[in-house]
């Protein structure tokens, strides 16, 4: 699946939402775009994986990188509707233990 992301603005915060497949090579673009929203805005980020099928390491990398990142400067990086799959990976990783995740926009 090819990878695409839009930005969205809610009254809680401004939604990532990417879709496809996170590799190699779509971080870079990722990363960039989580960089200007933290420039723009001052709230909460989240990340919508409700249609993202897959995420590899550098890619939980880059999530990781913008959680520390926007955890000192006292704001958040939730992560909206994930698939059990992703679920699954963040588990397996660890990282269910650090990260915000909520499975409806009401919850940010």
């Amino acid at each position: 699946m090819s990878f695409k992301l839009k930005i969205r603005k809610t009254n809680a915060a401004v939604i990532l939402a990417l879709s496809g497949d996170i590799t190699g090579n779509s971080v870079g673009k990722i990363s960039a775009k989580l960089e200007s929203i933290q420039k723009m805005y001052q709230g909460t980020i989240a990340i919508d994986l409700s249609e993202t099928t897959f995420i590899d390491s550098h890619g939980l990398g880059v999530f990781v990188f913008f959680y520390r990142r926007l955890s000192e400067e006292k704001r958040k990086l939730v992560f909206l509707n994930p698939s059990e799959f992703i679920l699954d990976l963040f588990s397996g990783s660890n990282l269910v233990k650090i990260f915000s995740i909520v499975n409806s926009e009401e919850e940010l």
